[in-house]
């Protein structure tokens, strides 16, 4: 479960990045984070020694995930497939929210990633983070499915600071601060 959730924070937070500016911070070190493509992201993941493939054919994909992704997410836009080390990843979106799932290579779901902002944040997750973030503005949320839970990772910002909190379960946890470099 833990491992589950380490890749899919990887995932998220990798591959979540704007595509046309770098994000620049200072914290112990000063980290600098690229656009990144999604066969970059999962080399940041802990099976970075792994290439990812895109997959041309959907013949190649396991039918017992195809039928699971079909059945889950029905029509999609812009669905691809990619071989992952130990699975299938389909990258997609869905009501103009990129989304992303992982299935292990027998065809078993193993979690899901949505990728979105502050507007289709759940009312229940932002009256959480809000009241202690007030002057912070929600720039990005990754709502991360695993197992029976969802856990939000959202990406806070002032003129100052960059915070990513995750909230599971009614309770929010810091997991990252960084301070901007000027």
């Amino acid at each position: 479960m833990k491992k589950i959730i380490s890749v899919a924070f990887s995932i998220c937070f990798f591959a979540a990045m704007p595509n046309n500016s770098d994000a620049q911070a200072v914290a112990k070190n000063t980290v600098v984070v690229k656009s990144q493509s999604i066969s970059e992201a999962m080399k940041l993941t802990e099976d970075s020694k792994n290439e990812v493939t895109e997959i041309t054919s959907l013949s190649e994909v396991n039918q017992k995930a195809m039928r699971d992704f079909k059945k889950t997410f029905g029509h999609v836009d812009n669905e691809k497939w990619y071989l992952i080390k130990n699975g299938y990843l389909a990258e997609f979106s869905l009501n103009s929210i990129k989304n992303r799932v992982v299935y292990d290579k027998k065809g078993n779901w193993r979690f899901s990633v949505s990728y979105y902002g502050e507007k289709n944040l759940p009312a229940e997750i932002r009256a959480i983070v809000k009241p202690v973030y007030y002057d912070y503005a929600i720039s990005r949320v990754e709502e991360v499915h695993s197992d029976d839970k969802v856990i939000y990772i959202v990406h806070v910002q002032n003129a100052s600071t960059l915070k990513t909190l995750r909230v599971c379960e009614g309770e929010m946890d810091l997991i990252e601060d960084f301070r901007k470099s000027e």
